[in-house]
């Protein structure tokens, strides 16, 4: 039977959900003897499948985004769909799937359910609709860490057995970076100081921006430390850059980065002292054991899947509480001997995740329970 991946959230400059689709479902149409047809927009960067699977491009552009929802909910499943398993993310499954399809979603997130306040109405009422549908109409589910399993039990009513977990992971060419000539043609080029703090993910309500910008405005006064906040990713949906900056004494301390390429991410984590995750609400968390791999302290939010993913290789803090994400950094960048255990316990951690192994996983469930 073949396997049909919708890969429609695959773009340029992916982060999240499209680094999965390229990283995880690559790796697994390379490995897998089973048929594969992954579907794309027409501007998605290419994606290495190896040489048997198929890939079809769509007529849309991932930018327009009503055509590329209406394509997936009523063209794709009766044109792509037929004697197959269809693996997707989320909620993103068309409407009219034929009977001779399998349905896997891959969970990454239920953060629709959980805070609706961060996205577009017209996208909560989508999703949730979406969901009703999948949940009805699914042959199996994964997710994408044990605690998304859990939210899915609680939020949309599902049995435990019907749900498997396939663990996110960091790629491959995420390591410490030892050349200082390369160092330092990367603090040049994003104007990054030899001291800094990094942040790495979407400007949204869910990454607790404020209350950790706020955080390092109270660190820096009370420990006179010279670091400055690196915040890197793209501007994301209701997130107001000068509302959060507003009351801070050390505003000039906090830089924004924008989008930084794949290629330059490495040096990015291996030059910070410190890698900060405090967000409200994450399914895995690739940042983390991407710092951990590079060899960065994390402080990371006690809260979602953050604990199960940083294993023992974190500094753990409130994330509603600015106090304690202050609390958190200034041990860790004054006290090194910690700092270093963190980094040690963190290189430890990492050796549980691969892009290889969560192929493989998906590939056995796939044999196991569908085919």
């Amino acid at each position: 039977m073949k396997i049909v991946i919708n890969g429609l959230q695959y773009k340029p400059r992916s982060s999240g959900i499209g680094v999965m689709i390229r990283d995880l479902f690559g790796t697994f149409a390379r490995m897998t003897e089973h048929e594969c047809r992954i579907i794309l927009t027409s501007d998605a960067p290419e994606l290495d499948a190896g040489d048997r699977a198929e890939i079809v491009r769509v007529p849309i552009e991932y930018g327009r985004g009503l055509k590329r929802v209406l394509f997936q909910t009523f063209q794709m499943g009766p044109k792509y769909c037929k004697d197959s398993v269809f693996l997707t993310t989320d909620s993103k499954t068309p409407f009219f799937l034929p009977k001779s399809c399998k349905l896997v979603p891959l969970v990454t997130d239920l953060a629709v359910f959980r805070m609706p306040e961060v996205y577009k109405r017209s996208r909560v009422l989508l999703w949730r609709l979406q969901y009703k549908y999948v949940c009805h109409r699914a042959e199996l589910f994964l997710a994408i860490s044990e605690f998304t399993k859990s939210e899915m039990v609680k939020l949309l009513g599902l049995l435990p057995e019907r749900i498997r977990v396939i663990p996110m992971a960091c790629s491959d060419n995420m390591g410490r970076v030892t050349d200082e000539g390369t160092l330092s043609e990367l603090r040049e080029r994003y104007g990054l100081p030899e001291r800094y703090i990094l942040f790495v993910g979407n400007n949204n309500p869910r990454k607790n921006l404020e209350r950790m910008i706020r955080a390092f405005d109270l660190m820096k006064e009370r420990t006179g430390l010279p670091h400055k906040l690196a915040i890197t990713g793209e501007q994301g949906w209701k997130f107001d850059r000068d509302a959060a900056l507003r009351d801070i004494k050390h505003r000039d301390d906090v830089i924004f980065t924008g989008f930084v390429p794949d290629e330059d991410m490495p040096a990015l984590y291996t030059a910070a002292d410190l890698f900060v995750f405090a967000t409200l609400y994450e399914g895995f968390g690739i940042p983390v054991i991407e710092a951990q791999r590079c060899g960065t302290p994390v402080v990371a939010s006690n809260v979602s899947s953050l604990p199960e993913v940083a294993g023992a290789g974190a500094e753990f803090v409130g994330p509603y509480d600015a106090e304690s994400i202050c609390a958190g950094m200034a041990r860790v960048l004054t006290d090194t001997n910690y700092a270093h255990g963190l980094i040690d316990l963190g290189f430890e951690n990492v050796k549980r995740f691969s892009w290889e192994l969560s192929a493989e996983r998906l590939n056995e469930i796939i044999e196991e329970f569908l085919l």
